[in-house]
């Protein structure tokens, strides 16, 4: 299955079953399918998909990963500490998309401790590191993503100090900030502290390219 059109790629993903099981402490909240088809279709405008191995750090189901197949991805590594959501993603996924999936790797693994190589593109929505214990790991994951990919696609809880952040750890890692989306970002209620059916903020996209890179 190849899908043509943004619309189209938020429909197919829209099929995808959420996760029940979801733990606070991983701040496993499930991206938006339109914002997940908002990133993939970008980097794919970009350039940046078509062809390529793509990685998603903290991939969760692994919709990411799948929408970047369904846009002509050569491959994908879906990363995650949490061996119970891959679990999920892999039996719901690979009924729905068999060709895709069938380019789809699994990895079980702590990104801290992360031994991937090299890959093309980083796609990613990691924990906003907002939970106690987690301060912190969203620049872990942006550091990383830096490391072993040229371009890095990445969603962020918005704050104004964050771009003071952002911009000292990509400079550091020869990476720039080519663009960046403020997006609305709804959860469900899913945990007992939640007190409304639907929990809205601010993210913002951002992509990072290498110094000198397109």
């Amino acid at each position: 299955m190849r899908v043509k059109s943004k619309k189209e790629l938020e429909l197919a993903l829209s099929r995808i079953e959420p996760y029940r099981g979801s733990k606070k402490r991983l701040e496993q909240y499930q991206t938006p399918v339109s914002l997940v088809a908002h990133m993939a279709w970008t980097a794919y405008m970009r350039g940046d998909v078509e062809g390529l191995t793509i990685a998603d750090l903290g991939c969760g189901d692994g919709r990411i990963s799948i929408a970047a197949l369904l846009l002509g991805a050569s491959r994908a590594v879906c990363i995650d500490v949490d061996e119970d959501i891959l679990l999920h993603g892999a039996w719901k996924i690979y009924p729905l998309f068999p060709e895709a999936a069938g380019r789809l790797i699994h990895v079980n693994a702590d990104v801290a401790r992360l031994g991937l190589v090299r890959v093309d593109t980083v796609l990613m929505n990691p924990p906003f590191g907002v939970v106690e214990g987690n301060r912190g790991v969203d620049i872990l994951f942006l550091r990383v993503a830096m490391g072993i990919a040229r371009v890095v696609y990445s969603i962020h809880k918005y704050s104004e100090g964050f771009f003071n952040l952002l911009r000292e750890v990509s400079e550091s890692k020869g990476f720039e900030l080519a663009s960046y989306e403020i997006r609305d970002f709804e959860i469900p209620m899913m945990f007992e502290t939640h007190r409304r059916r639907i929990y809205r903020f601010k993210t913002v996209f951002v992509v990072l390219v290498e110094s000198g890179g397109s």
